[in-house]
């Protein structure tokens, strides 16, 4: 089932500009760009991140265009959307061109890209952004199955600061759960801890958490307590030994007053802190 989203074309220009230097030849840096940090953030929205970081060295990205192949089942007769979390990118070229989801090819495909401008990747990953895949009905049950993409004129590709192009498929990795568990929720493979919504927040919010498929055990003990500035223990709101899954627990601060907070994560060799603000 294809998605009913509204094409999006790449302007010629661009497609040919990315085909002349997809055929150039010269030496190539190394680097990992990764696509990674899936979370469900409820029934009809995805999202995930993408990084990049320079192997052994240095390197300058002039521009980039990612290309991904998905399962479109998952739309589930829904009409998709793909989208760019605004203010979430640690370069200076930002990802605000041919965001979408495009059929040029003959098939749906979720791509981004830059314009010009020159970023220096060095081994500290930064982040090219956060990413968001909605649909305007419950996602079913299927995989989604997002892998990279380098076949097509929609591509991955990826420039020097000479325009070059600097691709190299195999080092485009994806650390993605490629299961569902019972509650149709996209799993990560590894502990998370995200931040509480709303924060700042008057008198509740909300935390989420993922507890991983992974080691020997089925169950896991988890701990997810709240303390004040001082260290004090304030709330307890998990004590309990849980599956593998994504978790969401409502925190009530009414009892509390205005100030900064701390909740903590913790299970097995897994500790995770962040800081949550109450407004009253």
């Amino acid at each position: 089932m294809s998605p009913k989203n509204a094409k999006i074309s790449f302007p010629l220009t661009s497609i040919l500009i990315t085909f002349i230097i997809s055929n150039l030849s010269f030496s190539q840096p190394d680097y990992n760009m990764n696509l990674t940090h899936p979370v469900m953030i409820n029934e009809n929205v995805i999202e995930f991140d993408i990084f990049i970081r320079g192997i052994n060295n240095y390197f300058y990205l002039t521009s980039y265009q990612c290309s991904f192949l998905f399962n479109s089942e998952i739309a589930n007769g829904g009409e998709l959307t793909f989208t760019y979390v605004e203010g979430t990118s640690q370069l200076i070229n930002l990802p605000s061109f041919g965001i979408g989801i495009n059929t040029l090819d003959g098939l749906p495909k979720l791509t981004l890209a830059s314009m010009a401008d020159l970023d220096t990747i060095t081994e500290t990953q930064k982040l090219v952004g956060k990413f968001r895949l909605q649909n305007t009905a419950p996602f079913s049950s299927s995989n989604p199955s997002i892998t990279w993409n380098f076949d097509g004129i929609v591509s991955t590709i990826l420039t020097d600061e000479t325009f070059q192009n600097i691709t190299i498929p195999a080092n485009h990795t994806y650390n993605l759960m490629l299961g569902l568990n019972s509650q149709n929720s996209i799993l990560l493979d590894e502990y998370k801890l995200f931040q509480n919504y709303p924060n700042p927040f008057n008198p509740t919010t909300k935390i989420k958490y993922t507890i991983p498929s992974v080691g020997t055990s089925l169950m896991k003990f988890v701990q997810l307590k709240v303390y004040d500035v001082l260290g004090n223990e304030v709330a307890t709101l998990v004590d309990e030994s849980q599956e593998a899954g994504n978790y969401e627990v409502t925190f009530d601060a009414s009892q509390l007053t205005s100030g900064i907070y701390l909740y903590r994560l913790s299970a097995g060799n897994f500790i995770s802190t962040k800081k949550l603000i109450l407004i009253k």
